[in-house]
């Protein structure tokens, strides 16, 4: 009596398509959950021994986002960053531009989640920024987590953000 393989081609096949239909419901954003982004908007803090990390965002359109962030010394103040999250040709992505970086050209970090409690931004060939996550603990606490590689080094920040009531 000969014996039944689990593995014939039959299951293979069953188990490739299921896989392959997997991975691509999980690394898709839809552009209708772009107004969830609206949550960014406003002025967020986080105070440090230092100083003092000020992230802004503004709604220009229905397809971009654009923030700014500073960090305050006293009475001085020096933007750190300019970031747009944009909806083009069915995708999202966030663009972060650093100051004094090597080149004022944006990365494109394709926004990989998108859900009601934040987003998680990804490029896996860029060396920093490579991983950008903006989670909403609730109305009024804002995590934001870079992560990337730099000369070598595993570099991971984390701003816990609270909104600034106007």
């Amino acid at each position: 009596m000969a014996k039944k393989r689990w593995y014939n081609s039959k299951y293979l096949l069953l188990a490739g398509l299921l896989l392959a239909g997997s991975l691509r419901a999980a690394s898709q954003v839809s552009t209708t959950d772009f107004p969830l982004l609206s949550k960014l908007e406003g002025t967020w803090r986080m105070s440090t021994r230092k100083s003092t990390i000020v992230e802004r965002w503004s709604k220009i359109n229905d397809s971009t986002w654009s923030g700014k962030t500073w960090r305050v010394v006293g009475k001085d103040s020096a933007v750190q960053q300019s970031m747009q999250v944009v909806q083009r040709n069915g995708e999202i992505s966030f663009m972060p531009v650093y100051e004094g970086g090597p080149t004022a050209r944006p990365i494109r970090l394709r926004l990989r989640v998108l859900k009601p409690i934040g987003f998680v931004a990804e490029d896996l060939n860029n060396d920093f920024p490579r991983k950008i996550t903006y989670r909403f603990k609730d109305a009024r606490h804002l995590d934001a987590r870079v992560e990337g590689t730099r000369d070598g080094t595993i570099e991971e920040y984390i701003f816990q953000y609270v909104i600034v009531e106007d």
